[in-house]
């Protein structure tokens, strides 16, 4: 059986200790929800191929007084195997939004459809956030399961922070823009798209590195002061 990423995943959180099918569930949606998603049936079904291939044991464990519960294990074999693949080279970042692919292809549909899938992203972006700083405000609280293991969460933690804020003042951004087009094919000022366009190759060659158009300071470049209510929240 070819391992993937997924399986890794649940390797990784076996290492850490072993879980009842129930507890990883619930652990990956405090962690894997964030940066590697998967469903419930994943969640499921991937420990029963990893104990086909003896990375791990599942074993019947006391839930009750009548109840037992699958209880996860990682084996010695799991554990290498996880090493191993911790020192490969990742595969690329990619990015992949279902909102972004309706831009690039909204000259295709209407402004209103366009309109409606920003504003749903933007709730989905939103409810994610609030649901990333519950689990901020719980750890500020004290209630880490395991505080030794902090200074690598806080890595991922900050990059999806941002990302989130980054990818809602997108929506704002991308809102306001979509809102002042005469229809989904034709925009009444196309010099502003150039400014744009401008600004991107400007920061790149006054800095020598890449920087943001969306700061959180100030509004895109050329774009200051205009439709600030729609781009600002």
């Amino acid at each position: 059986m070819a391992l993937t990423s997924t399986s890794y995943a649940i390797l990784g959180l076996l290492d850490i200790r072993e879980w009842s099918a129930y507890e990883l569930t619930q652990q990956a949606r405090r962690s894997l929800a964030f940066i590697w998603p998967m469903s419930e049936t994943q969640l499921y079904a991937e420990p029963k191929r990893l104990a086909t291939e003896g990375l791990i044991t599942i074993t019947a464990g006391r839930a009750g007084p009548q109840r037992t519960r699958q209880q996860l294990r990682i084996t010695e074999k799991g554990r290498r195997a996880l090493r191993v693949w911790l020192a490969t080279e990742p595969s690329a970042p990619r990015l992949q939004m279902e909102v972004l692919l309706r831009t690039l292809l909204a000259t295709s549909g209407d402004k209103a459809d366009l309109l409606a899938a920003l504003t749903a992203s933007r709730c989905s972006v939103q409810a994610t956030y609030d649901e990333g700083m519950e689990l901020v405000a719980a750890y500020d609280a004290g209630d880490n399961p395991f505080p030794e293991r902090l200074h690598a969460n806080i890595l991922w933690m900050t990059y999806t922070h941002d990302l989130l804020v980054l990818t809602l003042r997108w929506i704002d951004f991308a809102t306001a823009e979509v809102q002042r087009w005469d229809d989904a094919h034709h925009d009444h000022s196309p010099d502003a798209a150039q400014a744009l366009i401008r600004s991107m190759l400007n920061d790149r060659t006054r800095t020598g590195h890449p920087t943001l158009l969306l700061s959180p300071a100030e509004d895109p470049p050329d774009r200051q002061n205009t439709d600030t209510d729609n781009s600002r929240s």
